[in-house]
């Protein structure tokens, strides 16, 4: 059976949002390592990320405006949704400002509610979009919401140590780390029982890159490449965690 038009376009709209924050998280990634880097990336390397940040920060804003409206339209037929598409619109609002009031250069406050606040948004498109494809199973909600928390205290340590100064001697460190390892067995074991093949490939790769990448970064300090592909890994990790939540709560 074919999505209702309305369904439809929700999906695409939820999808696009997904994509545009995926992409304004990475380039800001690639912008802090890029200041940060000896020597710094060149001032035209810059302008092009900046520009590029711009572009999909300011597309998201649309597509969250249109499918709040169409979310907010169709509340009775889907009141969770029409939630997850205010709190969509809520977060891009809360970021928008911030991104004014800090600047290109924001302090390491900003810095870091800008990478919590773009997460949050992943992880809310990326909700969004699994809620229309409906349950596939179901899944005991004490597990649910022991991973939930346990992923949400790894963003929180490894924003913690990617913005902020002198975090590498914090017990931050040992503690991502820890649970790095163990967020990654649990998703490999998960991605081992699923009947996809194409999740089941997914999973075993991203919980196989994270823990690596982000070992290898913190060995080799200077390593903008490793930092970014962890940074880019862990994302997607989260958001693929997201949507698999909506479709198995």
């Amino acid at each position: 059976m074919r999505p209702q038009p309305e369904a439809r376009r929700l999906a695409i709209l939820a999808s696009a949002g997904l994509g545009l924050v995926l992409l304004v998280v990475l380039v800001s990634v690639a912008i802090r390592l890029g200041q940060a880097a000896t020597p710094p990336l060149g001032a035209g390397a810059m302008l092009a990320l900046r520009a590029m940040h711009r572009s999909a920060a300011s597309l998201e804003v649309l597509v969250v405006l249109w499918l709040a409206w169409l979310a907010w339209r169709g509340r009775s037929a889907r009141p969770a949704f029409a939630r997850g598409g205010a709190l969509a619109l809520a977060i891009t609002l809360f970021l928008s400002v911030l991104g004014i009031a800090a600047g290109q250069s924001p302090p390491p406050l900003a810095a870091f509610g800008n990478l919590l606040g773009g997460l949050a948004l992943a992880v809310n498109f990326a909700w969004l979009a699994g809620r229309l494809r409906g349950n596939a199973v179901r899944a005991p909600a004490l597990m649910i919401t022991v991973g939930g928390a346990l992923l949400a205290l790894q963003c929180l340590l490894g924003a913690r140590l990617s913005v902020f100064e002198g975090a590498a001697g914090s017990p931050a460190l040992p503690a991502h780390a820890i649970l790095s390892l163990l967020l990654a067995s649990l998703v490999w074991l998960s991605a081992l029982r699923s009947e996809r093949p194409a999740w089941r490939k997914a999973g075993i790769a991203l919980a196989l890159i994270v823990p690596l990448t982000g070992f290898t970064a913190l060995h080799f300090e200077f390593s903008r490449t490793a930092a970014f592909v962890h940074a880019a890994a862990a994302v997607l990790l989260v958001a693929t965690a997201a949507y698999a939540h909506a479709r198995l709560a």
